[in-house]
Formats: structure tokens, C-alpha cells, sequence
């Protein structure tokens, strides 16, 4: 590998963290429809920052494709972080357990399709994926696209435990 290489990081952690307990931290005036979503971007780095460049074009992809998908923000309070160079940015993406399969179908077509990557591209993402018992976990993935299908796959495992 050489330096300017750079190597695919691929974690998968348990979280103790709720879709109802991100709903009841958000601003009021966007609770209810949250509520409704099957998937929710949040900002790139917890719920204070910025969302990634592109953000809303990942929104009505999810949303022309039957995943009902919202903004962790208000209208005033949504700022974009323009990042320049040949890697694409996600950021974090909520789902709810209900919507993992349709989800992991839709992102993927996303990637491919609407996006273009190539196997060499550098993607970053993070999915917080909830299960039938309301907990999340986190599948976070920064590397070659030609690796991300392992991550897709272990979101959709979530959908299959028992």
C-alpha cells in the first residue's frame, strides 16, 4: 500500500442510544415527522454540525424510492459542508428497523446508479441501524466502494436477526 493509499475502515458497534431517544432530543417543530420517517440523515458529526454536500439529493432519492426519509434539522437551522475532492460523503443515516430491507436495496441503487462510483472511489458512510427490540447499532464504513458491500450486508443482517 502506499502512502497516499487509504485503508478501508469497517466498524460495527452496539449502541445504547434509541430512535426515540433521538426523536425526543430533536426541535419540536420537526418531532413529528421524524416520528413517521423510516430514515433519518443527521448531521456529519452527532446532531450540532453541518450536513455533508449533496445531502439533499440523497433525501428525495430515499424518498422517490419508498424510504420516507427526513432531516434531523429545521429549514433555518440546515447548513451544508462543502467538501471538495473525488471521495463521496453520506454521512449518517438513521433507519429504522421496519424500512432495513427496502433501505439497503434504495442506498445501494444510490451509490451505483445515481452516483456513479466506481470501485476505486473512496466512499464514506454511517448507518445506525435499529432492530426489533429498539436498540441501534452503528455500521460505519470508509474506504474503496468495491469493500461497501460488506457493510450493506451487515445492515441487512440487523433486518434477519431473531
Amino acid at each position: 500500500m502506499s502512502i497516499l493509499e487509504k485503508k478501508t475502515e469497517f466498524k460495527v458497534v452496539n449502541e445504547g442510544i434509541t430512535v426515540d431517544q433521538i426523536v425526543q432530543s430533536s426541535p419540536q417543530e420537526i418531532a413529528v415527522s421524524l416520528v413517521e420517517a423510516g430514515a433519518i440523515i443527521l448531521p456529519s458529526h452527532g446532531t450540532q454540525d453541518a450536513f455533508f454536500g449533496g445531502t439533499l439529493d440523497t433525501l428525495d432519492f430515499l424518498n422517490e424510492n419508498k424510504v420516507p426519509t427526513e432531516i434531523y434539522s429545521t429549514d433555518e437551522d440546515y447548513k451544508e459542508l462543502a467538501l471538495h475532492g473525488a471521495d463521496i460523503w453520506l454521512g449518517t443515516i438513521l433507519v429504522k428497523y421496519i424500512f432495513i430491507p427496502v433501505f439497503c436495496g434504495v442506498i445501494s441503487s444510490y451509490i451505483y446508479d445515481k452516483l456513479k462510483a466506481q470501485k476505486d472511489d473512496n466512499i464514506s458512510l454511517k448507518f445506525i441501524v435499529e432492530n426489533k427490540d429498539g436498540k441501534t447499532t452503528t455500521v460505519s464504513f470508509d474506504g474503496k466502494v468495491e469493500s461497501l458491500p460488506a457493510a450493506i450486508d451487515e445492515v441487512r443482517k440487523i433486518s434477519n436477526e431473531d
